[in-house]
């Protein structure tokens, strides 16, 4: 009977220490803040495929340039290198813009862009190069990956110029590295420029000195910070992705370079 009550008491302590581990809360693990640099390093990545491509392409011609078959085959096999490319270009000695694809933008064959500063750019010293932002003929804000073009004797031909979706750049790096919805990415010139960001609205504004960042005083300072500082991380205030409603963020950001344009990426915690 002793033997039988202590068993029995036994099996009631068993019991509860059960009970009270399964009763416990479940501790939920901690999310790892994703790694600026990685995704940096993936953003240029992107640039560099694009770059690398052009390049390629280019040197598969051997200088054939002579004719309008042989550059609309360079432009439409450069449409394809990347998903961001918005269109492929060629722009002539003369700074004319004189053949582009897709078919949509044809319309703006035959446009002088010679007062562009990335076209005055690559006419003075022919060599590739990664533009500031601008205000395409084509009616889009982009920036641009332009290399020249030589004939066989070495003689310049103008250029092959992809414009770029800047606003797709951020979400292809996001998504590849499974980033969580609650983080967005942009990229600024040491100048204050936007280069890079989710909101098409916002490439090419300058966040020093634009309207639209006045009444964002903490922004401002931390975009004067980001400038002068290779890498690091700050708060600041801006209104929340697709809403009015100011919120506060936390960003950190690193730095990138393609045919010396440096670009400071900005990882934001929305």
């Amino acid at each position: 009977m002793k033997a039988f009550s202590v068993i029995f008491r036994l099996m009631i302590v068993f019991s509860l220490l059960i009970t009270a581990a399964c009763s416990k809360p479940k501790i939920e693990p901690v999310e790892t803040p994703p790694d600026v640099k990685i995704l940096a390093a993936d953003l240029r990545a992107n640039l560099s495929q694009i770059d690398t491509t052009m390049a390629g392409r280019i040197a598969a011609f051997k200088g054939s340039f002579g004719n309008e078959t042989e550059i609309r085959i360079l432009l439409t096999e450069t449409l394809n290198a990347h998903p961001a490319i918005l269109s492929s270009c060629y722009i002539d000695p003369k700074g004319i813009l004189k053949y582009l694809e897709p078919a949509k933008f044809k319309d703006s064959e035959g446009a002088d862009i010679s007062q562009q500063a990335h076209t005055i750019a690559i006419m003075k010293d022919p060599k590739p190069l990664l533009s500031a932002p601008f205000k395409a003929v084509e009616g889009f804000a982009t920036v641009v990956i332009a290399h020249p073009l030589f004939d066989a004797n070495k003689r310049f031909m103008g250029s092959l110029n992809l414009t770029l979706d800047t606003s797709a750049l951020p979400q292809l790096v996001l998504n590849k590295n499974k980033v969580p919805s609650n983080y967005e990415l942009w990229a600024m010139e040491t100048d204050g420029i936007t280069v890079c960001d989710q909101d098409k609205a916002e490439i090419g504004l300058n966040i020093f000195t634009d309207p639209v960042y006045q009444p964002y005083e903490s922004l401002r300072i931390l975009a004067k910070t980001i400038a002068a500082q290779t890498s690091g991380e700050g708060q600041y205030s801006f209104k929340a992705a697709g809403s009015e409603t100011v919120a506060q963020k936390h960003a950190t950001w690193d730095t990138i370079e393609l045919h010396g344009k440096i670009w400071r990426v900005v990882l934001v915690s929305k």
